[in-house]
């Protein structure tokens, strides 16, 4: 079984960075039905106070900005962490502790940019802030100011978002041969 402290000595980052006007993203990258039906099947959907879903049109979060500054993190393996199989638990450590690990450590210069801008910060994924969710329990969010919408969970095409944007492919895990991809892609964002 592999270590959590291993994980990262088996992969490098590499950040990407482009801004665009965010009537040009949400004319080509925006599709909220799909990304709805995605959510749906997520464990994490109307238990999480970032995910959907919500009572607010999320489609106005859209309206509200000028622009989105989109930062691509790729999360690039080793030839050793290639070359290795792994279990089904392993690769969930090596995600959990490589693409979530790499969203914390960004999400500190994301929520400053957050305030300069006067903006939105989109996270990737659900708000893990809290151990427990307050939304399970009826109750309100307990930081709203540390809980982030990812942009999948307001529309956002995330593998579209990758090819125009970036020119860059989502890549997956082979769970049956228990093999890592070149990379992984996280996206995160601002909108100002």
């Amino acid at each position: 079984m592999i270590k959590i402290e291993d994980v990262p000595l088996l992969y490098t980052t590499k950040q990407f960075i482009q801004t665009i006007p965010t009537i040009e993203y949400k004319e080509k990258y925006i599709n909220l039905e799909t990304t709805m039906a995605a959510c749906m099947e997520c464990p994490n959907f109307s238990k999480n106070w970032a995910c959907p879903e919500f009572k607010e049109d999320v489609l106005e979060y859209w309206d509200k900005y000028d622009n989105i500054e989109l930062t691509l993190t790729k999360i690039i393996f080793t030839k050793e962490a290639l070359n290795n199989s792994y279990n089904e638990d392993d690769l969930m450590i090596i995600v959990e502790n490589s693409l979530f690990r790499e969203r914390n450590k960004l999400i500190k210069s994301l929520e400053e940019k957050e305030a300069e801008l006067n903006g939105k910060c989109l996270s990737a994924g659900f708000c893990g802030y809290c151990e427990r969710c307050s939304r399970i329990d009826g109750k309100p969010c307990k930081y709203p100011d540390k809980c982030h919408n990812s942009i999948e969970s307001i529309g956002g095409l995330v593998g579209d978002t990758l090819s125009g944007v970036f020119n860059e492919e989502i890549k997956w895990i082979d769970i049956k041969k228990g093999k890592l991809p070149e990379n992984l892609s996280l996206l995160m964002g601002v909108l100002y």
